[in-house]
């Protein structure tokens, strides 16, 4: 079995890469700079850039591909527009077989760019499967929450007391490994959540015991999210993405449990708890 991976280097990306090894396949790791990733034994890394169109065909050659783990690059408005070529690429050389790491909670805003990658998958005749996770519990581990959190001791974001279905990247990329090493995943649509809500006050309380200190959590306005992020070097068009994450938070939108989890891969979700241990 032979994997292409887009943004392999990612957080997300280099957890599904060492599932897919694990199970002794083959996989391929599309990245911008292959000489500056921090590599997983044995993934073959070459570059690949959805801007760059010189970069499709060297990854679609890399042996009989059998499917493809397609991502996005992160809060970006312009998603669609950047996918689409690589996706009619996919169709041109038939590969089919297509797992796409798409967001919770997209599937009832038929214009939000990951939806929309979506239907075109679905339109385009695509064997895929669509896995939407809620926010990841790793950003407060080795994501872009760490930073504050190591730094200034707190827990800072904009969604008040909203609660989140926070969940463990693990899982996400064991649903992944799942959805292309079983059958029964074609054409299916995976919201994956950990098994709780909770608000980032609740997390601020996890990690305050956690550590044995009190780690607060404090509550900003998405204008001043979104200030924070440009000034730590985010593009302003991904602060507002950002910004507008959180907003829906707020408003409880993101607090819904899904047992999808659970159906995959027959084992309850890792809680927050789990994966943050100190």
């Amino acid at each position: 079995m032979t994997i292409l991976i887009t943004a392999a280097s990612g957080n997300l990306g280099s957890e599904i890469t060492k599932k897919l090894c694990a199970n002794n396949g083959a996989v391929v790791g599309g990245v911008r700079s292959p000489m500056n990733v921090k590599k997983v034994a044995d993934v073959e890394y070459v570059a690949f850039d959805y801007d760059d169109p010189s970069t499709y065909k060297a990854f679609l050659e890399k042996g009989d591909v059998d499917g493809v783990v397609l991502q996005a690059p992160p809060l970006d408005f312009d998603a669609f527009e950047r996918l689409s070529p690589f996706i009619n690429e996919l169709k041109a050389s038939n590969i089919n077989r297509v797992v796409f790491i798409s967001a919770y909670g997209v599937d009832h805003n038929d214009a939000a760019p990951l939806r929309r990658i979506e239907l075109k998958l679905i339109e385009d005749g695509f064997d895929y499967t669509f896995v939407r996770p809620n926010f990841f519990m790793e950003n407060f581990t080795s994501g872009f929450a760490v930073d504050v959190l190591e730094h200034k001791g707190i827990v800072l974001a904009s969604s008040g007391d909203g609660k989140i279905a926070f969940v463990s990247i693990q899982d996400i990329a064991a649903v992944v490994l799942a959805s292309l090493s079983e059958g029964g995943h074609v054409k299916k649509e995976y919201n994956l959540t950990g098994p709780e809500a909770l608000s980032h006050g609740e997390i601020a309380q996890i990690i305050s015991e956690k550590r044995g200190k009190d780690i607060p959590y404090i509550s900003i306005s998405g204008d001043e999210l979104k200030a924070g992020a440009v000034e730590n070097g985010l593009p302003e068009s991904c602060a507002d993405y950002l910004a507008m994450l959180y907003s829906i938070a707020e408003q409880g939108l993101m607090a819904e449990l899904s047992n999808d989890v659970e159906i995959v891969l027959k084992r309850k979700p890792l809680a927050f708890g789990d994966i943050f241990t100190s």
